[in-house]
């Protein structure tokens, strides 16, 4: 699959779990704005970025990498700006479940891309992020 319909299908995932949150979901049109959807939680309105991954690294048995800004090629990659989106939402999926990191956008700062380690006993760096779904709802 191409990473263009990947990303839809990443979308549509966030969606559905956003839905069954109680959270209502606005798409962006278009592939122009740096945010791929609006939550609205009926107090709060949040710019959705999402992403996702299923490759885990070569060599690692639990380590995925999840890029964290845009472009298609590797080697032109550039940040988001500051102000970009409010919250980044990551897919992991593993084969076996979807887990969802939901970040903030100032934790995320200028990275290029973040790891993340989705096993149980995992004491990564995001964490605390994981099924971070109180950060908008």
């Amino acid at each position: 699959m191409n990473h263009k319909k990947l990303g839809t299908v990443y979308e549509v995932a966030f969606k559905l779990e956003a839905l069954s949150h109680g959270l209502d979901v606005c798409p962006a049109e278009g592939d122009y704005l740096p945010y791929d959807l609006i939550v609205d939680n009926k107090k709060d309105l949040f710019r959705v970025q999402v992403k996702g991954t299923g490759a885990k690294q070569p060599g690692k048995k639990c380590e995925y990498q999840v890029t964290t800004a845009m472009g298609a090629k590797t080697s032109q990659k550039s940040r988001y700006a500051e102000n970009a989106y409010d919250v980044l939402a990551c897919c992991v999926d593993t084969g076996n479940a979807r887990i969802w990191y939901l970040i903030p956008k100032k934790e995320i700062g200028t990275r290029l891309s973040i790891k993340l380690f989705p096993n149980p006993t995992s004491k990564g760096q995001w964490e605390k992020y994981r099924h971070g779904w109180d950060l908008i709802c």
